[in-house]
């Protein structure tokens, strides 16, 4: 599953910045799972960062994400085209 980071903020200081999510970036979601330290909040392993080593921070919290959505997917592909049309003119 695909989501979309939309709160990057109070990164703890227990993730290193070249770990912590960028807004409006898109991540796949691996695994997700309770988390007993922060009152059973839903936590999401990531596919690109892998925080398993920044306990007691092991996911990210699910409120920090949306669902990578069908428009999302279409201007994904907007893009993709336009770039591969500018590229054709150089």
């Amino acid at each position: 599953m695909r989501v979309v980071a939309i709160n990057v903020s109070n990164r703890p200081n227990e993730i290193p910045i070249n770990l912590w999510i960028e807004k409006d970036s898109v991540y796949t979601v691996i695994n997700a799972e309770h988390m007993n330290m922060q009152n059973r909040l839903l936590g999401l392993e990531l596919e690109e960062l892998d925080i398993s080593g920044c306990f007691p921070y092991t996911r990210f919290s699910y409120t920090r994400f949306r669902p990578f959505t069908k428009q999302d997917e279409e201007a994904e592909e907007a893009v993709k085209e336009l770039l591969k049309e500018e590229l054709a003119l150089v």
